[in-house]
């Protein structure tokens, strides 16, 4: 678990240009580490319940009630997975400096580093993905 280029694990292509320092980049370490492990059981719960439903729809005859119900399933993990992705996102941008704030609210501006196809000049009905692109970054 080192650090790559862009900062170190989970801290994406960004965080060289915010210039972290080695006691931000673990802070983030932990954080994301602590992030993972608050989200196994979610995670894992995810994973068989999308089994589950596949196996559903493998049915010769699908029972309508049942998929529902476990889509709805897997609809409630996604929102609370969701939900504990915000709440990291924000204690990971508390780690930074008024000034790396500043410039982390460049990089996700709708004019920022997100690449072709995303943003309000990309659209989405251009052929184009939702990649971050190159200087991308991600959103902690």
């Amino acid at each position: 678990m080192g650090l790559g280029p862009g900062g170190g694990m989970g801290l994406g292509p960004c965080a060289a240009n915010l210039n972290l320092t080695a006691e931000q980049i673990k802070q983030m370490q932990d954080l994301r580490t602590q992030h993972l492990n608050e989200t196994a059981t979610q995670r894992e719960a995810l994973l068989a319940r999308n089994a589950e439903l596949r196996s559903l729809w493998a049915q010769k005859d699908p029972n309508q009630t049942e998929i529902l119900k476990k889509q709805k399933e897997i609809n409630d993990l996604r929102a609370q997975l969701q939900e504990m992705a915000v709440k990291h996102q924000l204690q990971a941008r508390g780690v930074l400096t008024p000034e790396q704030q500043t410039q982390l609210q460049g990089y996700l501006s709708d004019t920022g580093n997100f690449g072709p196809g995303y943003g309000k000049h990309g659209g989405f009905g251009r052929g184009r993905g939702m990649g971050m692109g190159p200087g991308g970054c991600p959103r902690w």
